[in-house]
């Protein structure tokens, strides 16, 4: 998505601002695997307080209840699965977060995972605390340990390094809110400095996974842009802030790198936690997140000890699940939709080389979503391509998905014109992907299967068990060797396994009659 690194070379320009931003080599040894439960708690102890937020309890509480209540925010329709909330000193960012967690009064998590920035120490992959209990003014927060240990058996790069929490901000910053607003949770600190698309999208996948099994809420801490003039801040921040709205994380780092190539005088960084902002949207979009809702927006120079030059940006962003998981089945004049939209896309991009554009206000076909798109001719594959993770809206991922089966799947050649009316064309939309932690839970009959280990995946739609009449076995070995390029035995030997559903629904040859409904496929 982005560079491969965060860039530490972020001026100091004031303690409470921003934070102080220090670079040292990481200490031979501090990374690690998780260990097992200490005899005694360890607990981490606060870096920041009296600096960035009061250190006297009484005081501390005070003050976050005072900004509670001063946040005016309305409780939005759906599922709270994500925020984005600013880390700066209390004065200066508190406000605005008060307003993301004012969302959170009256609601309960068992774990909420707070993906920052490391400002101090670089980390190769994420992050890990090995601490039983982070400490505040208002108390201690237990560490969710277990979901630390099966983040790490999820993302190898994943693990323990202490060196990194030790006096980082971003994260500690958050707890007296959380206190304050939830009676009851487990934390999940997660720290990063390597941004790049993989590392995001295995994070991603892992927090994704993690909340199968518990009720999670979603944290990424990031202030905006540092150190250009009020007004730059302001238009800068703008075009951030209307790159997370589209919830594309991919959007969010062309946007970031269009900003810094623009030579604003004073700009650092446009978004200094970008790489907690990609995962988080990531994460949220495999959880069906479909709407993102900016709640505030203001800057350092907004307040009164604040000066109009040299500004930080702050933010407070909710995104929510509208629809529930269940409720994603598309009506047939949705499929024909689809259908319509995948043939004329095809025609028009094998006959003239354009993509056409997607002119689409119905929400069902504007949510995230994942699918395939499988041609036919003359009862022959003729190409299929499709998409696992809900990267686009779903119109979108099919007009795309619709013109690679067409023209790039690599066993075939490009589909010529003379072809056109004799294509058979079908469209799987993907629900949102589980893993399993047994093959044991994986029906054939209903489930597509994903296998993934060493970087390797492979995918079988759930009509590959209809029509080549394998069993269960037998379709994970035939997974791994001939999709993922593992083993046929890899599914035995600890290779991540998930499973989803498909709605599928076709459209033959122009001059036949299409099936709209939940078809076996191809």
């Amino acid at each position: 998505m982005k560079r491969p690194s965060l860039p530490i070379l972020i001026l100091i320009a004031g303690l409470l601002v921003s934070g102080v931003i220090l670079v040292r080599v990481l200490p031979r040894g501090t990374a690690r695997a998780l260990t097992s439960a200490h005899a005694e708690p360890s607990v981490r102890a606060p870096a920041v307080t009296g600096a960035f937020y009061p250190s006297d309890p009484q005081q501390l509480l005070g003050e976050v209840r005072s900004y509670l209540d001063r946040a005016d925010v309305q409780t939005a329709a759906g599922e709270l699965v994500a925020l984005i909330v600013p880390h700066a000193g209390y004065v200066y960012s508190a406000p605005v977060a008060a307003y993301a967690y004012r969302l959170l009064q009256g609601r309960s998590y068992d774990t909420v995972a707070v993906i920052g920035p490391s400002h101090r120490v670089p980390v190769d992959g994420v992050a890990l605390s090995d601490a039983d209990e982070w400490q505040s003014p208002l108390g201690r927060v237990p560490i969710d340990r277990d979901a630390s240990t099966t983040i790490a058996n999820s993302y190898p790069k994943a693990r323990v390094i202490d060196a990194a929490h030790e006096r980082e901000h971003s994260i500690e910053v958050q707890l007296p809110f959380l206190q304050t607003v939830l009676s009851d949770f487990a934390l999940l600190p997660l720290l990063m400095t390597d941004f790049s698309d993989a590392n995001c999208t295995s994070l991603a996948r892992a927090l994704a996974d993690l909340a199968q099994k518990r009720r999670l809420l979603l944290i990424a801490s990031s202030d905006m842009s540092h150190y250009p003039s009020y007004d730059d801040a302001v238009r800068v921040d703008r075009e951030t802030l209307k790159a997370i709205e589209t919830m594309d994380a991919g959007e969010v780092a062309a946007t970031t790198r269009r900003l810094m190539a623009q030579g604003v005088p004073g700009l650092v960084t446009a978004l200094c936690g970008e790489g907690p902002v990609e995962t988080v949207l990531l994460a949220a979009r495999l959880l069906g997140a479909d709407r993102v809702e900016v709640l505030k927006y203001a800057n350092s120079g907004d307040v009164p000890a604040g000066s109009k030059d040299g500004v930080v940006g702050y933010c407070a962003v909710a995104i929510y699940r509208t629809r529930p998981l269940a409720d994603t089945e598309l009506n047939a004049a949705q499929q024909r939709r689809l259908l319509d939209l995948a043939r004329s896309t095809i025609e028009e991009y094998v006959r003239t080389g354009r993509r056409l554009d997607v002119a689409e206000t119905d929400p069902a076909l504007l949510r995230p979503a994942a699918a395939f798109v499988t041609l036919k001719g003359g009862g022959q594959l003729r190409g299929c391509i499709g998409s696992l993770e809900p990267s686009q809206p779903l119109a979108e991922t099919v007009r795309d998905r619709a013109i690679m089966a067409a023209t790039r799947d690599p066993r075939f050649p490009p589909v010529r014109a003379q072809e056109l009316p004799d294509l058979d064309l079908e469209i799987s939309v993907l629900s949102p992907m589980r893993r399993v932690t047994t093959p044991d839970e994986i029906d054939i009959s209903k489930h597509g299967v994903v296998v993934r280990s060493n970087g390797r995946s492979g995918v079988f739609l759930p009509q590959v068990a209809e029509e080549t009449g394998w069993s269960r076995d037998e379709l994970l070995s035939h997974l791994c060797r001939e999709k993922a390029g593992l083993s046929a035995d890899a599914w035995k030997r600890g290779a991540a396994l998930y499973v989803f559903t498909v709605q599928a629904f076709s459209s033959p040859a122009p001059g036949a009659h299409s099936h709209v409904g939940n078809s076996p496929g191809t």
